[in-house]
Formats: structure tokens, sequence, C-alpha cells
């Protein structure tokens, strides 16, 4: 009987270990979340002044992180930083004239550069009433347009 209570008392404190281990083991902001628990056992330790003046961190951002910590059950992916990107990236709005332009401009002169084609872009638009884009601009389009296969990519 005591050999069982051992084996089992064992195994699941073993695995229950092991699963927040591996739960970082693998992660790729590691070194991050190991920053974040030294921070976090410095707090415990010393307190909010000495680590706001060893890490810099406040009170406030080591509680949130505890609060993390608390309702992912432990699992220390959860002290990895989210992301940061925008929710509604700015995309690029072309005028469909311009984009025609830059097709037909490529299509009847193969393998033209955005040098060549700003000027006579800019004096087509002007003609139209458009509001002409930058040379930086024109090579942004004609690589938007190779990517979704409307202009062949050049052979280098």
């Amino acid at each position: 009987m005591k050999q069982i209570y051992v084996e089992s008392y064992y195994r699941n404190g073993y695995s229950r270990f092991m699963k927040y281990i591996n739960n970082i083991l693998d992660h790729p902001k590691r070194e991050n979340i190991e920053k974040r628990l030294e921070v976090i056992g410095f707090f415990d330790e010393f307190g909010a002044g000495a680590t706001r003046r060893a890490f810099g961190k406040s009170r406030s951002t080591i509680y949130l992180w505890k609060q993390k910590l608390k309702k992912a059950g432990g699992k220390l992916s959860a002290l990895a930083p989210g992301d940061k990107t925008p929710l509604h990236r700015r995309r690029r709005i072309v005028h469909p004239f311009i984009e025609d332009f830059i097709l037909d401009y490529r299509n009847n002169h193969p393998g033209v550069d955005k040098t060549t084609i700003t000027p006579a872009l800019t004096a087509a638009c002007n003609l139209h009433g458009i509001e002409p884009v930058s040379e930086s601009t024109v090579g942004r389009i004609i690589h938007d347009l190779k990517a979704k296969g409307r202009i062949p990519r050049s052979n280098k």
C-alpha cells in the first residue's frame, strides 16, 4: 500500500511539474517569460520599491502578471507578452486608373522600372485630374501586382 501511495504521489507531482516546464520549454518567447518570473520572485521577496529600482517595473504591472498566472491556472505561458500588431492594418488604396496605367505600360514595355514609369504616369494623372503618386509608391504597386500574378516576375 505504501509503495502505491508514494508512486502515485510522485507521478502526480512530477507530471504537474513537467506540464508547467513543458509549457514554456519550446515557447518562442521563453526569455521574456523567464525574465517576468524572475521579476515576480524578486517582488515577492523584496517588495515593490526594490523591484521598481532593480527592474523598472511598477507594482501594478507585476500584479497584472500574477493575475494572468492565476487565471491560467499557473501555466507559465500566460506570462508571454501578447501580440502588439494593430487589429486593423491600413491597406493601400490605389486608384484603378493608376493600376491600369502601370499594367498597360509594363505590358507594352516589359521590364521597365519605376523610375521610367513615374514621369509618364504623372503626366497621365495630371491630364485626367488625378493626384499622381510618388516613385516609391509606383514601386510598391508593381510589387503588389507581381504578388497578385497580374505582372510576370522578372528573371534576374
